[in-house]
């Protein structure tokens, strides 16, 4: 019902914006009324679906930044600051920037692994929590071969 309202306001305005310049270039009342509501309603209906889309694809897109090591590093100090951390994901991993970097290496470019997977040989990092509907946890996980080079990076994303 509220997309109804919605749709005759946009209607109703468009409308009036639309008499005069109809009113100019149609000169049979009647036929005037059924061309200024039939395109100020396909007008209003296309409005909607404007402003609908835009608003989804604002809520659902997330962030990207250019990885900054010191900005990942500060970040991952403060809990309540790691909702950050996830937009610099994306660049690390089309970058390539830590494979084939041995462990050591990585530790000293992201600070501290959050967990040590040791049977699967990988390491995971909290990137913080956002982007899109309700909650998306997302996590940096970092493979590593038998000599301790990383081989894969993979943007892991838990949505509640």
């Amino acid at each position: 019902m509220e997309v109804f309202i919605i749709i005759v306001i946009l209607s109703i305005i468009i409308y009036a914006i639309f008499y005069n310049y109809l009113k100019k270039r149609i000169k049979n009342k009647n036929y005037r009324i059924i061309v200024g509501i039939s395109l100020s309603c396909f007008i209003g209906i296309i409005l909607y679906m404007v402003f609908v889309g835009a608003f989804i694809y604002a809520l659902t897109t997330e962030k990207h930044r250019e990885f900054e090591r010191e900005r990942w590093i500060l970040v991952g100090e403060d809990i309540n600051k790691r909702l950050s951390r996830f937009e610099m994901i994306d660049d690390l991993i089309d970058s390539k920037f830590l494979i084939k970097k041995d462990s050591l290496q990585v530790r000293q470019i992201l600070g501290e692994p959050d967990w040590r997977d040791k049977e699967n040989n990988k390491w995971t990092y909290e990137a913080g929590t956002g982007g899109g509907f309700g909650f998306v946890d997302h996590y940096l996980d970092i493979y590593y071969d038998a000599d301790n080079k990383a081989t894969k990076l993979e943007h892991r994303q838990i949505k509640d």
